[in-house]
């Protein structure tokens, strides 16, 4: 049975004055598949300044409940919710649906959305523009400078051998003259130029963790999915070789996974996933921080502004978090350890490069007796 149907016969005594023409009702399958249409648009938003990603899902529910059940269309953004069933409004009938105010509702929210997609674009293209004209403004200008600077030189030499002290006193004042204002307006401009990246670098910065909000989660876990964590590291090492922000990944691994399952069966493997995903959670809270389940018993975490020497504390910190468990499962506590592979991020690295590292240094924890960390060259 239809969305449709169920919520039909749910109303029937309210909505239905007179008997039905059968040949002239909507399909109830049309209905439903324009229900789910607006439940997966409302559930894959996200946050653009005419309405957030909560209040697209929110008002694409209320578009569902009117067309499916005849309850009043939400036509005003912050519609309140009314807990008196008596003060709601009898559901319409089929005819007197807003359709025409649900068509300019998509219409006009996937307008925004273009907008703030293209503001986005527009925003990216115009940093790479101004890198690239600053660059080449700086180059052109350094060459100038240069050029000058070497003039003065030559003066020098040419005063030098005219062995007149007068002269070399001179011209050896006005070329210091010049090094010393060709270094001053370069030092300014590139100060002024670091200040407009860092803005929008920041910027940058802030969509990135924007982006990180809406990609998918593994059912499980309810931590991001390896999908979500290929595309975000791939993000992360271009923002961190633009920005120049220490960017390091961290694998884990739980050891003897395969005897927890043998042991306790699926059931209470996934309820040791789950609470080591907890785990991490609670060890790892920014906004910035970005954990997945990267496959099985494996995970992988994401870390932007963590200095090479804070490494190896946060690991051990995931060593000891982990080693400390007692998942309750049935009658039952299970216990786990894992394994930690560290790399930082380097200008020479790409996602394979990166993953790798990283995935070495966690199979020598392993080899090295497990329950432990190591850290790659």
């Amino acid at each position: 049975m239809g969305l449709f149907s169920k919520a039909r016969q749910a109303h029937s005594a309210d909505v239905a004055t007179e008997p039905v023409d059968t040949a002239t009702a909507p399909d109830d399958r049309a209905l439903d598949t324009l229900a789910g249409i607006l439940r997966c648009y409302g559930s894959r938003g996200f946050n653009i300044e005419s309405m957030t990603a909560h209040e697209l899902e929110h008002r694409c529910e209320g578009w569902i409940r009117h067309i499916t059940t005849g309850t009043a269309a939400p036509l005003v953004e912050d519609e309140p919710d009314q807990d008196d069933e008596q003060a709601k409004p009898a559901p319409v009938s089929m005819d007197q649906r807003q359709w025409a105010d649900l068509q300019q509702f998509f219409r006009n929210h996937r307008h925004d959305e273009q907008s703030s997609v293209t503001e986005r674009a527009e925003g990216m293209r115009g940093l790479i523009g101004e890198m690239t004209n600053g660059l080449r403004t700086a180059i052109s200008d350094d060459n100038a400078k240069d050029e000058l600077v070497t003039r003065e030189l030559v003066s020098l030499s040419a005063t030098v051998e005219s062995d007149s002290l007068e002269a070399i006193r001179i011209q050896l004042a006005k070329t210091v003259d010049v090094v010393s204002q060709v270094v001053h307006e370069r030092q300014a401009r590139y100060e002024a130029q670091l200040k407009l990246m860092s803005e929008r670098v920041h910027n940058l910065r802030a969509d990135l963790v924007s982006m990180r909000e809406k990609v998918d989660f593994d059912s499980l876990t309810r931590l991001h999915n390896r999908g979500a964590f290929d595309d975000v590291l791939a993000k992360q090492i271009d923002f961190s070789f633009l920005s120049g922000q220490p960017m390091a990944l961290i694998m884990i691994d739980l050891d003897h996974f395969k005897q927890i399952n043998d042991t306790y069966g699926h059931p209470g493997g996934d309820a040791v996933l789950q609470e080591v995903a907890k785990t991490l959670y609670k060890l790892f809270p920014r906004r910035s921080d970005f954990i997945a389940r990267y496959g099985g018993e494996e995970f992988a975490l994401i870390l932007v502004d963590a200095e090479p020497h804070d490494l190896e504390r946060l690991g051990e910190r995931v060593l000891h978090a982990v080693r400390a468990l007692e998942v309750e499962y049935l009658d039952k506590h299970i216990t786990v350890t894992c394994s930690v592979g560290i790399a930082t991020c380097s200008f020479l690295d790409s996602t394979d490069t990166l993953v790798r590292r990283a995935d070495q240094a966690l199979y020598q924890a392993k080899d090295a007796g497990r329950d432990r960390l190591m850290v790659a060259d």
